[in-house]
């Protein structure tokens, strides 16, 4: 995926964000996830869809 220029503000919250959802529990990161979807607009929901499709074909 191409890098977007992220401001250091973002940049750091994300990595906590990160560390906090790699200690989450399978069913707890689904739950975050379909959480998080349910406000993502049509343009997002593309993204998704197209990344998660190339990330299936990958998975052996």
């Amino acid at each position: 995926m191409a890098r977007a220029k992220l401001d250091d503000n973002f940049r750091e919250e994300l990595k906590h964000i990160e560390q906090w959802f790699n200690v989450l529990s399978d069913p707890e990161r689904t739950t975050a996830l379909y959480s998080l979807l349910q406000h993502t607009t049509p343009v997002q929901i593309r993204f998704f869809v197209t990344v998660l499709q190339q990330m299936a074909q990958k998975d052996p």
